[in-house]
């Protein structure tokens, strides 16, 4: 019995050995002889132009961020509560026009006590210039002692400077209701708007911004190695992709210091003849020249895109077409790529003719 079993395993083994060879083509007598044998000539579609390469700009490219030249930050000098606030966000607005109106209630109040105290010093002030008056002619007349003289003199001289300081009062107490309204010190548009009514206002905090549409700036971070390569008065184009223009911007100011984290230096942009759509916090985008480069440049229809892979078709001494994988970057124009690795050598290009 045992040995029966082992028969059968050795037998079965012997057929699945056999079935593979079949499969394999053993018994056929079909196998290819070794030896050369001509591939067919791939077709391929599409025009040949040489890969070689070219001197271009080097350009070095960076992003700014527009700033208003005149922006004011308000906040109120007083402690109140906001009554009334006049204008919102993008709102124009004329210089001397009310934006912010607090409780003023207390200070009107201290305005009437300023003007009571006026006039009960004028009283007093008319009162004590009569007695010195008085005095003096007595005085004269030798009527009374020069000691009685002069102490009407004194109380004339001090109801003088109560009253001039009850005048100032009334001037204080004005300029504290005068803070109660806060108004528009150009003509601008309001960037921010952070208070409404009922809030508390207190000094310091910001309740406002304004600024100055017509004149903006472009503040552009630099790398510390181009530092030369700026210089006050330059004209630089810069580009606001969200408006698809392109502006002028002269340089007016390079802040003679490093940022120690991004180490970069900052460079403010003068903008020329802005547009009304140009607004504070839109980035722009611009261009440097630092010379030359040579580099593959390849038109955009050459390039065939797997997923994240990109690929060129070139063609070998016997014309026979490739695929090459290589990484571009955005070329000189908008038509063409640069070819930044997986070319090495002048090659001839397939360029879709689509």
């Amino acid at each position: 019995m045992k040995y029966f079993k082992v028969i059968i395993i050795i037998a079965a083994t012997l057929f699945i050995v056999a079935v593979i060879l079949y499969q394999t083509g053993t018994f056929s007598g079909r196998q290819i002889a070794p030896g050369n044998v001509a591939a067919e000539k791939e077709q391929f579609s599409g025009r040949i132009v040489p890969l070689v390469k070219q001197e271009i700009p080097l350009i070095y490219k960076t992003v700014g961020t527009v700033r208003s030249r005149d922006e004011v930050e308000l906040s109120p000098r007083i402690v109140a509560r906001v009554i009334e606030v006049t204008r919102r966000s993008g709102d124009s607005v004329k210089k001397g026009e009310l934006l912010v109106k607090l409780d003023d209630s207390d200070l009107q109040a201290a305005c009437r006590r300023a003007q009571e105290s006026l006039k009960s010093a004028e009283a007093s002030l008319t009162r004590a210039l009569s007695e010195y008056n008085r005095q003096k002619l007595l005085l004269e007349k030798n009527v009374i002692p020069r000691k009685t003289f002069e102490l009407a003199e004194e109380g004339w001289k001090a109801a003088v400077a109560s009253e001039e300081s009850a005048r100032q009062g009334v001037k204080v107490a004005d300029a504290n209701l005068s803070y109660s309204e806060i108004k528009s010190p150009m003509d601008g548009i309001v960037s921010d708007r952070f208070k409404d009514p009922g809030d508390l206002a207190s000094p310091g905090n910001i309740m406002m911004k304004v600024f100055d549409p017509s004149r903006l700036m472009l503040y552009v971070p630099l790398r510390e190695s181009l530092v030369k390569s700026v210089k006050i008065g330059d004209k630089i184009k810069f580009t606001v992709e969200s408006l698809k223009k392109t502006f002028t911007g002269e340089v007016r100011e390079i802040v003679p210091s490093v940022d120690p984290g991004s180490r970069t230096f900052l460079i403010k942009m003068c903008i020329l003849n802005p547009s009304k759509d140009l607004m504070p916090g839109m980035f722009g985008m611009i261009e440097l020249q630092l010379g030359t480069e040579t580099a593959y440049i390849v038109p955009s229809s050459a390039i065939k895109r797997i997923g994240q892979l990109e690929y060129i078709t070139v063609l070998n001494d016997n014309d026979v077409p490739s695929q090459v994988l290589v990484r571009t970057i955005p070329g000189p124009t908008l038509e063409t790529l640069k070819v930044v690795s997986g070319i090495d050598a002048d090659a001839r290009l397939v360029v879709s003719s689509q």
